[in-house]
């Protein structure tokens, strides 16, 4: 077989690395490096030489991982259909019990499912006027941290979106027992805190045993949901875990939720658990990233200081482009192809017309971390600078969020491997990015922020990809706060 010999799948075609053991290919050094070691997946194909021969040969070459034929990718250029591929969590659906990523993309309660979410998170018009109600929950919280002691900065982005995001009236209203209780919980706060990286170890390290212990968010969920039972049952029309039970059929009573099956408690602690989790992590990165590069910290804070539209609209540019370095997706994803896939390298290297039919049973990796540096989009790959994503805008004064359309794919945000239309991208990835630029407006316009301590290296022994030193943040007041009247951009 070509995992024993090295011979290349695709010769003269697709660029082959036989990897360092003739028998197993990559597959024994890549469970070393990523479980032993504690690589991310994108440095062990930067490492081992696989991520600049892809490079090399138009971002795309051929390795083997044990006996599995995989391709790797490392440019955002969507390669095939998304119906010829594994569901994105197919590696991990025992996590997420009947999450909408579990379900075939073809499955007739996927729309559904999406929706529950979608109407909300995912619609312009709900998410803009979530606004008074963000800056509301987010001045509260910062007073309360405003005392000038150092604190983790992952412990207080945490706790800032985990108190906003309890607080917004139709999403998860969790008003009685908050987030933030759930994540200091003795027994709940591990899972709170770790689901999605406890997820992510299967997903880019393939290490199927990291699922351990997780199940304990069935239990969470259901005590999360009856807590917080009569602030929902009085929620707006849109609250996603009503919605979740009327998707299903069920009445939002107690005796339903004591009774939901653990697939569904799975699904819905998903839901709860992304709204905040994926926040958390991008602003993480963008609140270091801004700390340690002066020119876009003076501008954020000129902005921020001022009010007004293009106070948002910087910081969007800002949380975007930290989404683009950092982000709260693995820095290496992959799915498997579930039938023969035929892949015109056309679309692969934008050049030539050959093309290559993958087996059913391949693993077709994206470096999304390479990807998202890719020198011929970006005039900065490797540097924090706004430019980055105003060089990306189709239109003048194309909005920041433009960018994370379905149809667009410069950036590898809120998604697994790039599919055509990109029908899995996560259906929350506006609220996201317009609570993160509404948060930067408020912490920078109306205090005074020192991190230190700081360094943007990659952590090891974590899937997720988060600093090696987030740093120690102190907030104060500032001499001269933000306009109390910051005008609505729409």
């Amino acid at each position: 077989m070509d995992s024993v010999t090295g011979r290349a799948p695709f010769p003269g075609l697709v660029a082959h690395h036989p990897g360092p053991d003739p028998l197993t290919g990559h597959g024994e050094a890549f469970r070393r490096a990523t479980l032993d070691e504690g690589q991310d997946a994108s440095s062990y194909f930067a490492a081992s030489g696989l991520a600049d021969l892809a490079d090399a040969h138009g971002g795309l070459c051929s390795f083997h991982l044990g006996d599995t034929l995989a391709l790797l990718q490392t440019t955002n250029r969507p390669l095939v259909a998304d119906e010829d591929l594994a569901p994105s969590i197919d590696s991990n659906a025992d996590l997420f019990g009947s999450f909408v990523g579990s379900l075939p993309i073809g499955h007739p309660a996927r729309p559904r499912k999406r929706a529950v979410v979608e109407r909300v998170l995912g619609s312009a018009r709900v998410v803009a006027g979530l606004d008074d109600h963000v800056r509301a929950a987010a001045r509260d919280r910062l007073a309360m941290m405003a005392d000038g002691r150092a604190r983790p900065l992952d412990e207080f982005v945490l706790d800032l979106v985990a108190h906003v995001d309890s607080a917004l009236p139709g999403v998860l209203d969790f008003r009685q027992k908050p987030l933030t209780d759930w994540l200091a919980s003795p027994r709940y706060g591990t899972v709170a805190r770790s689901f999605f990286e406890i997820a992510s170890e299967v997903i880019s390290k393939v290490s199927p045993g990291s699922i351990r212990d997780a199940d304990l968010v069935v239990d969470m969920t259901r005590d999360m949901i009856l807590a917080n039972h009569e602030a929902i049952a009085a929620a707006p029309s849109t609250n996603m875990v009503r919605a979740f039970f009327a998707e299903a059929g069920l009445p939002f009573d107690r005796p339903t939720i004591l009774a939901l099956e653990p697939a569904a408690l799975k699904e819905l602690g998903t839901i709860i658990v992304a709204t905040y989790d994926t926040t958390m992590l991008s602003l993480l990165w963008a609140i270091a990233c801004i700390e340690t590069t002066p020119g876009p910290r003076r501008q954020l804070i000129a902005h921020a200081t001022a009010g007004g539209d293009q106070a948002l609209a910087f910081a969007s540019l800002l949380a975007m482009e930290a989404v683009r370095l950092g982000g709260a997706n693995p820095t290496a994803l992959w799915r498997r192809t579930i039938r023969p896939v035929t892949i015109d390298l056309s679309a692969a290297a934008g050049t030539g017309s050959a093309t290559i039919t993958l087996p059913e049973g391949s693993m077709l990796w994206l470096d999304r971390r390479r990807a998202n540096r890719d020198p011929a989009v970006f005039p900065h790959p490797d540097r924090f600078d706004p430019e980055n994503i105003r060089h990306i805008m189709r239109v003048a004064d194309e909005p920041a969020i433009a960018t994370l359309a379905r149809n667009r794919f410069e950036i590898n945000s809120f998604n697994m491997v790039n599919a055509v239309r990109s029908p899995r991208k996560c259906p929350g990835r506006l609220f996201s990015v317009r609570q993160q630029a509404l948060l930067l407006v408020e912490l920078y316009g109306r205090y005074r922020v020192t991190l230190t301590d700081v360094d943007l290296a990659l952590a090891p022994f974590t899937a997720m990809p988060r600093p090696r030193s987030a740093g120690m943040i102190r907030v104060q007041p500032a001499a001269t706060p933000a306009s109390e009247d910051l005008r609505r951009t729409r």
